[in-house]
């Protein structure tokens, strides 16, 4: 059981948050932290597989091993090049807050005998900080919203909702994961068919296949408890993001605001549609990562492109070009509909953005990082 733990933390945790170091090289220091440095990842690590997986859905019916190999390997170079990347763009960049922060914290943590009065001062500076985070006011936002997450993600594993589209989506990550096929087999009868033309480019039953088989965990274990208890915090980060684009260190606001957004996703069973409602008790189907990760991801990143514009130093921001474009690809990995809707979504901020601006120099970027859309939406017409 441990070393399936294990497993599961290097292909979920490790890996993603060292590909995230990548796209988060492009960005200003003020803008990346843990939380965007991981979110960057883990949409990337999911790109990939969706890049992965459908070439081989088209042409191998019994490709799934190949999809496993495939992947392992290209998340682990991606991981690699993130790393080197952030290390010779960020971290061997003179000046770099990065660097400074870390010999600081060396200098107040280092046990000295005679210290000077410079890392004296910097010790009790250390030390106003750390009870400034618990501040009465801050805490009295932020204790309430991790009490309510937390609840929300024990609730997910105790209640294991389900539903009545695990017949398909459940059974056909175990059919792929027993039989080695990809939308070969009906989840409904067990019995042999062609592609299945309307699910082929909606990886995610093969996503949680391949995570049942890197760590050999049952796929049913993996959809009904493993993947909650990440997709859920996932979602919160991303909240958590865009709270930073719109409050920028103002944590007691960001605090509230995670506060509101985790009550109304605690009281937002209000019909069975609700993006709440799917988060909570759909969490392992594309469709509710599509409604709450994607489109939570296209705000926090249209929000951050749209910002950077406001400024008037210029900052970087072709790590956030580069997540949004790799989040065209997501929209296919998740739901059929959303190579539509995300397309939708993207070209409505687009616009206003280019109009704003007054500036056609967006727009064309934007069209590019449809282009994944595009190319998806051909191949469904086409099949």
């Amino acid at each position: 059981m441990i070393t399936k733990v294990i497993a599961l933390l290097v292909i979920l945790i490790v890996i993603p948050y060292c590909m995230g170091l990548l796209p988060a090289s492009f960005i200003d220091d003020d803008d990346r932290d843990i939380v965007v440095i991981y979110v960057m990842g883990f949409i990337m690590s999911l790109a990939i597989f969706e890049l992965v997986t459908v070439p081989i859905i088209i042409n191998a019916a019994e490709g799934f091993p190949l999809v496993v190999g495939l992947n392992l390997g290209l998340e682990a170079a991606f991981a690699v090049i993130g790393i080197t990347v952030f290390n010779f763009r960020v971290r061997n960049r003179k000046g770099n807050n990065a660097d400074e922060y870390g010999k600081q914290t060396y200098d107040i943590l280092k046990l000295t005998k005679t210290p000077t009065a410079d890392t004296e001062k910097k010790r009790h500076d250390w030390r106003k900080s750390i009870v400034k985070l618990f501040r009465t006011d801050e805490l009295f936002v932020w204790l309430p919203a991790a009490l309510v997450m937390i609840f929300q993600i024990v609730m997910y594993i105790r209640m294991e909702s389900f539903d009545g589209d695990d017949a398909y989506y459940v059974v056909q990550s175990l059919l792929t994961g027993e039989t080695d096929t990809l939308y070969r087999i009906k989840p409904y009868t067990g019995l042999s068919t062609g592609m299945d033309l309307r699910h082929a480019l909606a990886s995610i039953p093969v996503w949680i296949a391949y995570l049942a088989r890197v760590s050999g965990i049952h796929s049913t274990i993996i959809a009904h408890s493993v993947i909650g208890i990440l997709l859920i915090p996932v979602v919160y980060c991303i909240y958590y993001n865009c709270a930073r684009m719109f409050f920028g260190k103002d944590y007691k606001r960001i605090g509230a605001f995670m506060l509101f957004i985790s009550l109304m996703y605690l009281f937002g069973n209000v019909s069975i549609y609700t993006r709440e409602t799917f988060m909570l008790t759909r969490t392992w189907q594309g469709k509710s990562m599509l409604a709450n990760i994607v489109f939570g991801a296209i705000v926090w990143l249209m929000t951050a492109i749209f910002k950077a514009g406001e400024e008037e130093e210029e900052r970087q921001t072709l790590g956030y070009w580069i997540v949004l474009f790799m989040l065209s690809i997501v929209a296919a990995m998740c739901s059929t509909a959303g190579v539509f809707l995300v397309a939708l979504a993207i070209a409505a901020y687009g616009i206003t953005l280019a109009v704003f601006y007054k500036d056609a120099q967006i727009a064309l970027r934007l069209m590019i990082t449809c282009v994944p859309l595009a190319a998806y939406g051909t191949i469904y017409m086409l099949m």
